[in-house]
């Protein structure tokens, strides 16, 4: 009996290798699988299924292992379902081989009609599943969203888990997972049958069918087997024991084996190779931030632009997302890592990628004449556009930088670039101001905007007002203004104008600079301005330190109640400082043409507000309201 029982458990061991090597082969395909801990897992749970019934300990097996993957418990839930996905048709031929065979009676046939009819229907929940998965992805959205936040999130995690661990079988090394598999159940097989050998040895007749049915059958293979009822009642003490010890010696084994010491774990790690050298791993989800992973996880579930998210997934799925730094214009940007090391991301789809493709090669055009971002990759097609640039973490935008340093460090900075893009880039590429083009700036710009203001329904009885009372200080609306933006007087005004290739989008947080003081550069240009003028360049400036553009963007709630708008606009002394030095500056540089510098602001504001009548509606009260002071400012200068 001895030499049967140490014979079973030795090709259990075998088996519960192959496994665990089959079991990786999922996981590898998204992170490095930790042998340790999956060991462990498995040994844990197949204790806990020793003892319960309904294969709780695969539950514990997640649990346990998820909590130590990069990936989650979702993840890892699922993988174990796979695993035993598999498990369930090879269970189904060898009941059915038994039955036919005429082995087992009517327990293996019975076995046998359950197994198959399980595997069947699995194999008609999946073509259901393929079938219906836009219905069946909005249910499993309708499901996880009665929980909380947090359980939602872990909910949509495990269903995308599930389908990602499936759809990506294609990735797995089919033939691998076929001799994994093979030798698996051979082992098994033999483990069974020397078992069979030994109860029968030990005075209670046994074959492979009746360990089968034992570990498959009615007692699911616990501890039931030696219980009164079971298919041990009654049998020798010996048989018994030994049915215990297979149960158990294996699991302490497997424990065991975990602390080995590192060197013979690692040939071992190295000879099955456990992760090698070059291994490149998908990311299951590549958002870091739960927050950004529920929102996408709510848009793929909510079948909400699937060309998008499949193009996103193609696009980011071997980096990591950190943070995403979106804000004002619909191409994402986003900070990033992969392998060997750390980046911003932009990219833009459709439209909006054939835009930022115009920005990709302005920044190639100008990187001989000014201080750019270094692209370190990019990509463009006929539905997206994308580029890497370098992170530099002694670089931050100006906003940061003028309230970290004295304002006199931020004024000079600000100096050198306005000197620089005046040497290189606007002198050099100076050219005569195009009535036609300033006559299409008008058109689209100004009246094409004003028009779509009185168009928006957000708006339209706030407009109505011939004033506005904003923060508590009333202000003319811009009904009130209408000779500011008469065609005839832009016209005379904008064609005095330096034309030349500009920035477009000369914000604050456009302007990069080092902490260490070694330097500065530019991100993020903006093209297609029809009136090219240096003009718009300092007219975006202008909406950050006068408008206070960013400073909005950073304020959640607006209200408004008949004419009143009221939000709590906070704005800094360092602000305050940099924007009276850079009216000095601009004063000396243009002295009579401040108005169409001022002019140039307000239209910034108004193209900015279809964008946000579009993606920001709750907040668009806000940003009329800095329309309508800044055209104010605009006005009273222009009477002076």
């Amino acid at each position: 009996m001895a030499v049967y029982l140490i014979l079973s458990i030795l090709l259990l061991l075998a088996g519960h290798a192959f496994r665990l090597l089959r079991w990786e082969q999922f996981v590898r395909i998204y992170e490095r699988p930790r042998r340790g801990a999956m060991l462990r897992g498995m040994a844990g749970g197949y204790a806990i299924n020793t003892i319960l019934p309904l294969h709780l300990g695969d539950v514990f097996r997640a649990v346990f292992v998820g909590r130590r993957m990069k990936s989650g418990v979702g993840f890892a839930l699922a993988t174990v379902i796979m695993d035993r996905f598999l498990d369930v048709w090879f269970v189904a031929v060898g009941f059915g081989v038994f039955a036919l065979l005429g082995q087992g009676g009517e327990s293996a046939r019975g076995a046998a009609r359950y197994y198959l009819l399980f595997a069947v229907l699995l194999a008609v929940a999946l073509v259901v599943v393929v079938v219906l998965r836009d219905g069946i992805k909005r249910i499993c959205l309708a499901v996880c969203g009665i929980f909380n936040d947090t359980l939602k999130l872990d909910g949509m995690v495990f269903c995308w888990s599930l389908i990602n661990t499936f759809k990506d079988l294609r990735r797995v090394n089919l033939l691998r997972l076929a001799v994994n598999t093979v030798v698996m159940w051979a082992a098994y097989l033999g483990s069974y049958t020397a078992l069979a050998a030994a109860l029968t040895a030990a005075g209670q007749p046994m074959r492979l069918v009746d360990v089968f049915g034992a570990l498959f059958g009615q007692s699911a293979g616990d501890l039931r087997v030696v219980l009164p009822g079971g298919v041990l009642d009654g049998a020798p003490a010996a048989a018994c024991a030994g049915m215990i010890a297979w149960y158990l010696v294996p699991l302490v084994l497997m424990w065991l084996a975990t602390l080995l010491p590192e060197k013979v774990r690692g040939a071992v790690n190295q000879a099955t190779a456990a992760a090698p050298a070059g291994e490149s791993y998908l990311n299951l989800l590549p958002q870091a931030d739960p927050q950004d992973r529920a929102v996408f996880l709510s848009q793929y579930f909510g079948l909400q632009n699937k060309a998008w998210v499949d193009r996103f997934l193609q696009m980011n799925q071997d980096i990591t997302i950190l943070q995403d730094f979106s804000a004002g214009s619909n191409a994402t940007t986003m900070l990033c890592m992969d392998k060997t090391r750390t980046f911003y991301r932009k990219y833009a789809f459709g439209a909006d990628g054939q835009k930022l493709a115009e920005q990709l090669h302005w920044l190639r055009a100008q990187k001989d004449r000014l201080p750019l971002c270094e692209i370190l990759r990019a990509g463009e097609d006929a539905d997206c556009c994308w580029y890497d640039m370098t992170y530099d973490p002694q670089a931050v935008g100006m906003f940061r930088y003028l309230h970290s340093n004295p304002v006199e460090k931020s004024a000079a900075v600000l100096h050198e670039v306005l000197d620089t893009l005046e040497e290189k880039l606007y002198h050099p590429t100076a050219t005569a101001a195009d009535a036609a083009k300033i006559e299409q700036y008008i058109g689209k710009k100004v009246d094409g905007n004003l028009q779509k203001l009185r168009e928006a329904r957000t708006l339209h009885d706030l407009m109505e007002y011939p004033t506005v009372w904003i923060n508590g200080r009333e202000y003319k609306n811009l009904s009130q203004l209408d000779w500011l933006f008469a065609h005839e007087r832009l016209q005379a005004l904008f064609a005095e104008d330096p034309v030349a290739t500009i920035h477009g989008d000369l914000t604050i947080e456009n302007i990069i600079c080092r902490t260490d003081d070694k330097g500065w550069y530019l991100i993020d240009p903006n093209t297609g301005n029809l009136h090219e003028s240096p003009f718009l360049d300092y007219g975006k400036l202008l909406q950050s330190l006068h408008g206070g553009y960013e400073f909005m963007m950073m304020t959640p709630r607006v209200t408004v109640q008949q004419n009143h708008i009221d939000f709590a606009l906070t704005r800094s002394a360092a602000y305050d400082a940099l924007f009276a030095d850079l009216m000095a500056d601009l004063g000396r540089r243009y002295p009579r043409q401040l108005d169409s510098i001022l002019m140039h602001e307000v239209i910034h504001w108004l193209r900015l507000m279809p964008y946000k009548l579009s993606k920001d509606r709750k907040r668009a009260a806000m940003f009329y309201a800095g329309l309508v002071m800044v055209a104010n400012d605009a006005a009273d200068h222009a009477r002076r």
